[in-house]
C-alpha cells in the first residue's frame, strides 16, 4: 500500500538535512529503474530478463509507484528546501540579532 507524498514526508521531518538528502537520492535512482522498465531506457531490448513476468505481478504495478515516487520527490524536495533556508539560511541570521536589524534595513532602503 502506497501512502500519500504528505505522510511520505511527515515520516522525515525529524531528518537532518544530510538524511533528508540521502533519502532524495534513494528516490531518484528508484525513479531510473523504474524508467527503465516503463520506458526502456538504457536497456538493452535483446535482454530477455528485463520482461520477466514476475516484475509485472506486482502490486502496486512500476506505473504506480513510478508516479508515487514522482509525488515523493517532490513534496520532499519542498521540504528539504523549506528546512535548508530555515535552518542555513534564516537559522544563522538568528544566532546573531545584529544580522537581523542589518537585514531589515537593507529591507527598508
Amino acid at each position: 500500500m502506497m501512502i500519500s507524498p504528505e505522510e511520505f514526508v511527515e515520516q522525515h521531518k525529524n531528518d537532518t538535512l544530510e538524511e533528508l538528502i540521502m533519502v532524495r537520492r534513494r528516490l531518484e535512482k528508484d525513479l531510473v529503474e523504474l524508467e527503465k522498465k516503463l520506458f526502456y531506457i538504457g536497456v538493452d531490448e535483446n535482454d530477455p530478463s528485463m520482461f520477466t513476468l514476475v516484475e509485472f505481478e506486482v502490486n502496486p504495478g512500476p506505473e504506480v509507484e513510478y508516479q508515487c515516487n514522482l509525488m515523493y520527490l517532490a513534496e520532499l524536495c519542498n521540504f528539504l528546501l523549506e528546512k535548508y533556508n530555515r535552518e542555513e539560511i534564516w537559522g544563522y541570521l538568528n544566532d546573531d540579532d545584529d544580522d537581523i536589524d542589518d537585514l531589515e534595513a537593507d529591507i527598508e532602503k
